[in-house]
Order: C-alpha cells, then structure tokens, then sequence
C-alpha cells in the first residue's frame, strides 16, 4: 500500500508540474524558464521527500563545505534513479546541468521539460561519439552565471553499487570551454533503484548518503586535470568504503 501511494504522488506531482510548465511556456519561454530555474531544487527536495516518508529512505546529506564556488564542475559517481534529484536538492544554491540519455527529451512528465528548457546536455549514449562531444560543447558554450555541469564520468550507472572506471573524456571537453574548479562528489545507497519499478521492492530503511569529499583548483594543463579525475575518483571510492564500513 505505501508503494502504491508513492507512485500515486509521484505521478501526480510530476503531471502537475508538467502541466504548470507548459502553461508559463505557452504565456512565454523566459517565464517558463525563470520559473523552472527558480523551483527546481524545491522540486527535487519534494520528491526525496515523497521518497522518504513512502518508501523510508533516510537521506544523509553531509554539510556542504564553506566557500564552494558559485560556478563549478560537478563529478559524481552514477547509482541510481535517486542521483539526478538529490544532486538538484544538494546544490540547492547552485543551478545544475546535467549530461542526461536523449530518450529522456520526450514523454517524461516534468522531466523531459525541465531538461529541454534548462538547456541539459542530451545525447545518445548507444551511437555517434563525436555528436555526444558536440553536445556536450554546447553545453558548456551556453553555461550562464551560476549554472554549474554534472559529469558522471563512469558512464553508465554502477548495477551494483561498485565504482566503476572513471573516464575524462566529458571533464576534458568542458574543461576545454569552461576551465572550472572541480568538486568531487560521493553517493552511496541506491544501487538497488536504476527505475521507478525497482522502488515496489524497497523494504524501508535504505540509507542514502551524499558528500562532497574535494574541492580542486581550475587547472590549465591536460596532466593536471587528469590527476584531479585520479585523485577525485580516489577520494569518492574511499568515502565510499567509509559508509559501508560504518556499516
């Protein structure tokens, strides 16, 4: 019963808010797009918290570290469906852009808006690399003032919650645009909810954790930026191990 209530309010909140969005868009795209940049971390701490009382996860955000850069480029290891809106709750100061499956411009309510809208990176992960590069380009070409890239360099989600290899292709072409200051970023605790459909076994209880375990410099050189990617994938895999050990 308290599964089919989640899916019921999650349902129901994202129609409703695909409905406000495409009345503001047909009113005027700046309204649209000014309302979406101004709710879109309260939407994603609405849903964490549909989540949390429907299903019983229990969110464990640690501080976000003082002085973080207004614009930054965000890597994150990849677990789950939850990922996309606990980063949009966590950085709620700051406006995300994520690199996010073309499949998802259509058809998703609320989503498909936001990520078109917002102007996401889109691409097809299953065909032409150099336009998935092209795309990110744009991406990072069209970054306003506070609007901060999320690169998930495994790839691909981990299945079973183990890091994967990290790859610097996405950081490299962003950081050749727009040479940020980078923040890693560890998730643990959703491995198990790649779809809405895996959340019908959810048992209650699942901890899930975010932390922001370094904060880099912007780098000019190729080497440095690939030892920043090393050492941020290092940093993440033993934050990780820390929480599994911690039990």
């Amino acid at each position: 019963m308290r599964t089919a209530i989640f899916y019921i309010l999650v349902t129901a909140q994202l129609f409703w808010w695909d409905l406000v969005d495409k009345v503001l868009l047909i009113v005027g795209y700046s309204l649209a797009q000014g309302h979406i940049n101004a709710t879109v971390s309260f939407r994603a701490r609405r849903l964490l918290a549909i989540a949390s009382t429907w299903v019983g996860f229990n969110f464990r955000f640690d501080p976000l570290p003082p002085g973080l850069p207004r614009e930054m480029l965000i890597v994150a290891n990849h677990q789950s469906l939850i990922d996309i809106a606990a980063i949009m709750a966590y950085f709620g100061d700051h406006s995300v852009r994520f690199v996010a499956k073309r499949e998802l411009r259509k058809w998703f309510p609320a989503v498909s808006g936001v990520l078109r809208i917002q102007k996401h990176a889109l691409i097809n992960r299953h065909r032409d690399f150099s336009a998935a590069m092209r795309e990110i380009d744009r991406m990072s070409r069209r970054l306003g003032p506070g609007e901060c890239p999320v690169i998930f360099p495994e790839g691909t989600r981990s299945r079973d919650g183990q890091l994967l290899p990290f790859h610097s292709g996405a950081i490299r072409r962003v950081h050749a645009i727009r040479p940020l200051p980078i923040v890693a970023l560890a998730i643990e605790g959703g491995s198990r909810y790649a779809t809405l459909r895996d959340f019908t076994a959810a048992t209650g209880g699942d901890v899930y954790h975010l932390s922001v375990v370094r904060v880099f410099p912007p780098v000019q050189s190729k080497r440095e930026l690939l030892e920043q990617i090393s050492i941020a994938r290092d940093s993440i895999s033993q934050r990780i191990a820390q929480w599994r050990n911690a039990g």
